[in-house]
């Protein structure tokens, strides 16, 4: 470990194993991304998540641990696609935004699963198209 660098934990409770199973993902997959993104390591002991890495790259994974949380709390499935834009949006310290994603959906499937807009992009299409006849 190089001079300066101080090492952060962060611990997380979650509600549930399968919330916890969700974070990390199939064979552990959204959290390699979140590990290659801030430089952390992450572990999982039953609902208790830690996060160790540079104080910088450790609030970030945490931000972006959030906003997963939040996105799969209101039935979002995290899927690489959603994990990456999580991470994206906490890498630019813009993780509140992703709540904007979850009040709002278009339609419900034949499986009762909300549609939503994945991104702010879309979030910002589907609005011009409800405001204006032709888009």
């Amino acid at each position: 470990m190089s001079k300066g660098v101080s090492r952060t934990e962060k611990l997380f409770e979650v509600d549930s194993i399968d919330t916890a199973l969700a974070i990390f993902g199939s064979c552990d997959e959204n959290i390699r991304l979140l590990e290659q993104a801030f430089g952390v390591t992450a572990v999982c002991r039953g609902t208790q998540i830690k996060l160790t890495g540079s104080d910088e790259g450790a609030a970030k994974a945490a931000k972006a641990i959030d906003s997963m949380l939040t996105l799969r709390e209101n039935g979002t499935p995290l899927e690489e696609q959603t994990v990456r834009y999580c991470i994206s949006l906490a890498g630019s310290g813009e993780e509140e935004k992703v709540k904007e994603l979850t009040g709002d959906f278009i339609a419900i499937t034949a499986k009762g699963r909300p549609v939503r807009p994945k991104t702010l992009g879309q979030k910002e299409y589907i609005g011009a198209i409800r405001k204006n006849p032709i888009t």
